[in-house]
């Protein structure tokens, strides 16, 4: 009797690993599957296998990671407010998961700054303050891991645009919220993305950014040549004609500045 207990026991174990390891390749397979999409800017490809990755391996760092920038990327792309918020708060969900995964990896804290910066736009008043509290304390993180992260850096670049430009009563609510307001400036802001411009020269969404914050100091040449570089530059990401289009309408207010 124990030695049947004993061989199923050890049937059990190597059906267990068997399972296992076959979950491991599907999800393998699903992350190359997902990668190739990507690279060929087909995003519904892209999502569907890193659900796939995901469903396979939820306890994968880099399958919830993948997963939550396809997320973000989509809701970029989408002209629904309702669905974009609804992608931005998965996407947020599943950044969590990688962060809680894997915390010393980047790409977990890049992705719910981006989740959280995206979902701070359909929020107002307290609630994007405090969404934006939380994208900072992401975006440093990733940068104390990487500190070449351009990432993070696109990222803490448009925060400091967005807290130089808060109005007196939200700057007030900052102060309680943080206990001292972080300093945040448009100089800020351009030395950021300048660094993320320098690091990924060839990403359309970094000139666009820093073409906008340039825009708002009112260094109008300047930001002509950021937009103008983002037209030129080859597609190197699915949203990249999302950010031809903002750069095509901010060089009709630039060039109105420059006559």
């Amino acid at each position: 009797m124990r030695r049947l207990a004993t061989i199923v026991a050890a049937v059990v174990l190597v059906l267990a690993r068997t399972g296992g390891a076959a979950a491991a390749n599907g999800a393998a397979e699903a992350l190359a599957a997902g990668d190739a999409a990507a690279a060929r800017f087909d995003l519904a490809a892209t999502l569907a296998a890193y659900r796939t990755a995901h469903a396979a391996a939820p306890e994968s760092s880099e399958a919830a990671g993948k997963l939550a920038r396809a997320l973000v990327d989509e809701a970029t792309l989408s002209h629904d407010p309702a669905k974009q918020k609804r992608l931005c708060v998965e996407a947020a969900a599943l950044a969590r998961d990688a962060v809680r995964l894997r915390p010393g990896d980047p790409m977990g804290h890049d992705m719910l700054a981006a989740a959280l910066g995206k979902l701070a736009l359909f929020e107002g008043g307290k609630r994007k303050v405090q969404l934006g509290k939380e994208v900072k304390a992401e975006a440093d993180r990733a940068l104390q891991l990487n500190p070449d992260d351009d990432f993070a850096l696109h990222v803490l670049g448009i925060w400091n645009r967005e807290v130089a430009g808060l109005g007196w009563l939200l700057r007030g609510f900052a102060r309680l919220l943080y206990g001292k307001l972080p300093p945040a400036s448009l100089a800020a802001s351009v030395t950021d993305l300048e660094r993320a411009v320098e690091l990924h020269p060839d990403f359309i969404a970094h000139h666009v950014e820093l073409g906008i914050t340039l825009e708002a100091a009112g260094r109008w040449a300047e930001a002509k040549a950021q937009f103008d570089r983002a037209l030129a530059l080859p597609t190197g990401w699915v949203t990249d004609d999302h950010y031809r289009a903002i750069a095509r309408k901010e060089l009709a207010r630039v060039r109105a500045h420059l006559r």
